[in-house]
């Protein structure tokens, strides 16, 4: 069987099971196709950026970083997940905003990012624009938002026909390069890690682990929207798609995969752009294709015996207090309540939406998605 012929899951006017795409054929939700660009003209901007930093296009580590940011930056990025990467500049002003930024048609062309207050979804907008100093462009088009950073152009189309979120692959070589235990206490008490939530890996947490951790999260706030009445399988299998799209899930894998199958040190002398070439691309392409999925199992501690994950369940045992206090992280970093935002974190991480945030389901469904792909 191909990656191309898994079964998609049942439509909505039949029985199903919750099902974790890894593999998606149509952008995600609210993405209309028009706007996604192949991957080759999405590689083109990448060059461009990369060329904003003369001298600096094969220090790997370095640009990686600057790249990222593009997508990934604020919100605890600096402070709490990728902490040793916080000096490095990025090209443009990232700001956050309540109010929706529109272009000279009046449409907005920056996605809308979810924040609770209440539990009740308040407006924010993570607005990417040109500085006044910009040394391409110098003045002239200060306050415009990029195009790389309009439309949601990080979801790529790739030549196989499947969909990817590049700046997934970014999050993920980025914390590769700079791992970290994820605790919201200092370095110098990270020994008293285990008395709080906390993530062994920030490359788990900044990729598949914090997308299932923000399918666990929306169940936690849709079921006390409901007045706590539990949510219908329909239900979460939407904010399975919206937080967890195939698109996103495949960009975490290849991070691993690219991680693993190349000199990320810059030793190389390749830019990132060439790397992503190659492994999209290039005459590696359809070895590749197959063996991300091993290449992450093997980077995550699955053991493929030939035909399943010979230690799956000892794989869930130990993921899933990381997958728990992941959540109680995302429901933090979305909730606009000053003290009381610890909260109903700290209520999650104590076990008391368990059967709500149903994170051992969730972390079952993503190995039976990844297993029919090895």
């Amino acid at each position: 069987m191909s990656n191309l012929d898994l079964a998609e899951p049942a439509p909505k006017n039949t029985m199903m099971q919750l099902f974790q795409p890894i593999l998606a054929r149509s952008p995600e939700g609210g993405h209309p196709q028009k706007d996604v660009l192949p991957l080759s003209q999405f590689l083109a901007l990448l060059r461009e950026e990369e060329d904003y930093w003369p001298g600096e296009q094969t220090q790997l580590p370095k640009m990686i970083t600057r790249l990222r940011k593009i997508f990934y930056d604020k919100w605890g990025w600096n402070k709490e997940l990728i902490c040793r990467a916080a000096p490095i500049e990025c090209r443009y002003q990232v700001t956050i905003t309540g109010t929706p930024p529109n272009d000279e048609t009046g449409q907005s062309r920056i996605r809308r990012t979810r924040h609770y207050k209440k539990n009740n979804e308040v407006e924010k907008y993570r607005l990417v624009t040109y500085r006044a100093d910009d040394r391409v462009y110098g003045n002239t088009r200060v306050g415009q938002v990029p195009f790389i950073y309009q439309h949601d152009h990080q979801e790529v189309l790739l030549p196989d026909g499947t969909y990817c979120d590049i700046a997934h692959v970014l999050a993920g070589l980025d914390a590769w390069n700079n791992p970290q235990l994820v605790s919201p206490l200092p370095q110098w008490l990270s020994f008293l890690h285990a008395l709080v939530p906390h993530c062994d890996s920030n490359m788990d947490l900044v990729t598949w682990l914090g997308d299932i951790a923000t399918s666990a999260e929306d169940f936690v706030f849709a079921y006390l929207r409901n007045n706590k009445h539990p949510l219908s399988e329909h239900t979460e299998q939407h904010y399975v798609y919206v937080n967890a799209p195939g698109s996103d899930m495949l960009g975490d894998i290849d991070s691993y995969a690219i991680a693993k199958s190349y000199d990320l040190s810059g030793a190389s002398g390749k830019r990132l752009t060439d790397i992503l070439e190659d492994y999209y691309t290039g005459p590696g392409r359809p070895y590749y294709a197959q063996r991300r999925y091993t290449l992450f199992s093997e980077a995550v501690g699955l053991q493929w015996d030939g035909r399943k994950f010979a230690n799956e369940e000892a794989w869930i045992k130990k993921y899933y207090p990381q997958l728990r206090d992941a959540t109680t992280f995302m429901i933090f970093s979305l909730t606009e309540e000053d003290v009381k935002s610890i909260a109903l974190p700290f209520e999650v991480w104590c076990g008391a939406y368990k059967d709500v945030a149903k994170c051992e389901l969730l972390l079952r469904l993503f190995l039976k998605a990844l297993q029919a792909l090895i």
